[in-house]
């Protein structure tokens, strides 16, 4: 066979790999000269878009596939000839029987062997059935979360079947966390997070005997740390439940103070997270102005004293300072229902 023959007949079977190669590609694919005509469409395009090789060559890619970045700055083609060397994008796609398809593309440029540009190939992923997954699975995400509240709101519960000034304290808490977290710049998550850990933070007085949760009076030694386990029992209760937040460490840790003198293990400074950190301000707060079965409430005022004579020393300046933007600017009430952050 002659030389010429042999480089005839190379070239006959590197056409027909390169078209086999195209062929064996799951996605949709398309090949688009850079006149918009269409050079080459796989199978898998054929069966995408229900326009079929023959009747898509040498027509443009705009009449047989359209999509949302058609005849615009953002067209594939126009951002690939200023340079762009691949790009990935999401588009709806008008395929030939009606139904809009929403779309993953990648488009890459084809160069002659000189380097010249010749045009582009688009690789087309049909997304129905991703977005269907990210839908189910958002769905599954809303139901656990439900769960989650739901588990939540029966611990409270059960906190407060035994010592209902707990639970009135524990709710509160909750509400005033709320705030101080989205005044901290906290994201949604975060601060969800946050509240539930505040809605069960006494859940481990549920050891407690209620004669010493009621007492009235000063407590002794030994039943102060009785009532001080509360945070490792707590933490015993939630530390086996997967929540997607550091709920158990926030409980665990809201008796912590910023000098090592709280407990259950005298934590300092940054080894108090931020979240047990603000948990433990709300905490004062709510407990200092509000009444108990032995005290009467000592108000506001009473709490910011607390808070002011120990900032730094036990608690965070910073969610001090965010505590009091809430209460004396933005007009924050334990007792309002609809309170919200203006």
């Amino acid at each position: 066979m002659s030389f010429e023959a042999t480089v005839s007949a190379d070239m006959r079977v590197a056409t027909l790999d390169w078209r086999q190669v195209f062929q064996a590609v799951p996605e949709g694919l398309i090949v688009i000269g850079l006149n918009f005509d269409v050079v080459f469409v796989n199978r898998a395009f054929a069966e995408l878009s229900g326009v079929g090789e023959m009747q898509a060559v040498g027509r443009k890619c705009y009449e047989i596939f359209p999509g949302t970045l058609c005849s615009g700055p953002a067209c594939p083609m126009a951002r690939i000839q200023n340079g762009v060397e691949r790009l990935t994008y999401e588009a709806d796609k008008h395929c030939m029987c009606g139904r809009l398809i929403p779309s993953i593309v990648t488009a890459s440029p084809y160069r002659l062997a000189d380097g010249t540009l010749a045009g582009i190939v688009e690789t087309i992923t049909d997304a129905s059935t991703a977005k269907v997954a990210r839908e189910e699975l958002h769905r599954s995400h809303e139901r656990l979360r439900k769960a989650m509240g739901a588990v939540i709101q029966a611990m409270s519960a059960m906190i407060e079947k035994r010592d209902p000034f707990t639970a009135g304290h524990q709710r509160r808490v909750a509400k005033l966390c709320r705030a101080l977290a989205m005044e901290m710049g906290f994201s949604w998550e975060r601060t969800h997070g946050l509240r539930m850990a505040a809605a069960v933070h006494d859940v481990g007085k549920i050891q407690v005997p209620s004669s010493l949760l009621t007492k009235p009076g000063r407590l002794s030694d030994q039943e102060l740390a009785i009532i001080r386990r509360h945070p490792e029992t707590a933490y015993d209760i939630l530390k086996d439940i997967e929540f997607p937040w550091p709920l158990a460490e926030t409980v665990y840790q809201h008796h912590e103070r910023l000098n090592g003198s709280g407990y259950p293990k005298g934590l300092k400074e940054d080894g108090i997270i931020l979240e047990a950190r603000i948990l433990a301000v709300a905490d004062v707060v709510e407990a200092v102005s509000s009444f108990r079965p032995y005290r009467p409430g000592l108000g506001l005022d009473a709490a910011f004293e607390e808070l002011a004579g120990h900032s730094g020393s036990l608690y965070d300046p910073n969610v001090i300072a965010a505590c009091k933007v809430l209460f004396r600017q933005r007009g924050f009430d334990f007792d309002s229902k609809c309170w919200m952050r203006r």
